[in-house]
């Protein structure tokens, strides 16, 4: 990160985009820039966090952002989370000709530069001017020896101890010392990729529904609560607090749904106990099907936190055969984007969101010794008459709003 005795030299944010948005066609491309540069003036209102204009480059590779030099610090903790973007890097800018290039740069230059350093110059340029990349390198870096003849400075072009960047864009140029890269990268979100998010109270299901989030889908978490446990639900709202901060969104709004009533019927009325979570996520699925409707809005998929790690008190087996019956309920896909990755990569995602996610014991009822079987499922389904259960319990579905303020 940037030294505190640097922050002051520094006034623009250089933003550069994902890869993948570089690789869609003109028309996607364009529309992703512009709904990136929108989530980011949206994020950083919300943070509270004023900046006094943006640019996009001429030639469209660079998103510019400009603010009061004591705001870079923050700004670039606010950009490594805003999906989309690859990397950042605080600036300084000057007009594309040697001159103020070699001037900016020597400014810099006497901030970072110390007593036997070896330093290399690494330019980028683009557009029409009246001189190449190695020009500048080769102009500057003479320019840089000279000012600096008492610190004794040598050029390595391999293995330098400091590198400057120079970037030429057209009329201006960028110098700057740090490529920062943003955490996440990925798309930016998109308000006509709509994913419902079933979360159960699984840290798992709460990454599914992120990892989609870092693929431009905005999210719609609906939590089924299986546990009465008061502490542990006030946790289970502070692991999705920690998401909320990646949302491009004023407000946040949770459905959950209070199960424990409907699942306890289930649970008492039912012989053959080694269904019970099988039972569980047809409910699930049943519930999502009519909030759907009520959504009125075009959801795309849903996604869970299934993976075959046994990490979690649900049956993997279970979870992955039941998906075969979401369209008896669904005419949406689920996705499980846990699916290939192992115990250690899971927890590591988690604690790149954030280190205040903590696991909870969300299911009061841990069945064991858990089997699935379509027709057997189907039957107990309908012989138990859990939809009328549903309808009868509907009206316990409540929203909780995350906002600031929270």
């Amino acid at each position: 990160m940037i030294k505190p005795s640097h922050i002051d030299l520094y006034n623009i944010i250089l933003l550069r985009y994902s890869g993948e948005i570089w690789l869609k066609s003109p028309k996607v491309r364009y529309r992703m820039i512009k709904t990136l540069i929108k989530n980011i003036k949206i994020i950083l209102n919300k943070e509270g966090l004023s900046f006094s204009k943006y640019q996009l480059s001429k030639d469209s590779t660079r998103i510019l952002f400009f603010f009061d030099n004591k705001d870079i610090p923050k700004s670039i903790m606010i950009f490594k989370r805003i999906f989309g973007i690859y990397s950042i890097s605080p600036t300084l800018r000057t007009l594309s000709n040697l001159k103020n290039i070699s001037e900016k740069t020597i400014f810099l230059s006497e901030k970072i530069l110390e007593y036997g350093d070896t330093f290399a110059l690494r330019v980028k340029r683009a557009g029409k001017h009246d001189f190449k990349s190695h020009d500048i390198g080769r102009e500057v870096g003479k320019n840089i020896i000279e000012y600096f003849k008492d610190l004794n400075l040598t050029v390595d072009l391999t293995n330098p101890k400091k590198k400057i960047f120079i970037e030429v864009r057209d009329e201006f140029s960028y110098i700057f010392t740090e490529i920062i890269e943003s955490e996440w990268e990925g798309l930016p979100i998109e308000y006509n990729k709509k994913i419902i998010t079933m979360d159960i109270g699984r840290v798992e299901d709460l990454l599914g529904g992120f990892l989609l989030m870092r693929r431009g889908c905005e999210l719609y978490p609906i939590l089924f609560n299986l546990n009465k446990n008061k502490d542990c639900f006030e946790q289970w709202l502070q692991n999705w607090k920690e998401v909320f901060l990646y949302v491009p969104f004023f407000k946040f709004t949770l459905k959950t749904v209070n199960l424990q009533n409907l699942m306890d019927n289930i649970e008492r009325n039912l012989e053959e106990k080694q269904y019970l979570c099988g039972l569980c996520r047809l409910v699930r699925f049943q519930i999502i099907s009519n909030l759907i409707k009520d959504f009125n809005i075009d959801i795309k998929a849903f996604s869970d936190g299934l993976n075959f790690n046994n990490i979690s008190l649900c049956n993997d087996n279970v979870d992955l055969n039941s998906n075969a019956l979401t369209n008896t309920f669904l005419k949406i896909p689920i996705f499980s984007p846990l699916i290939g990755l192992n115990s250690d990569e899971i927890e590591s995602y988690l604690n790149k969101i954030s280190n205040k996610i903590k696991s909870i014991d969300y299911c009061k009822y841990n069945p064991q010794n858990q089997e699935f079987d379509s027709k057997k499922l189907i039957n107990l389904y309908n012989k138990l008459r859990i939809k009328n259960l549903i309808d009868n319990e509907i009206n316990l579905i409540k929203d909780i709003s995350i906002c600031n303020k929270n």
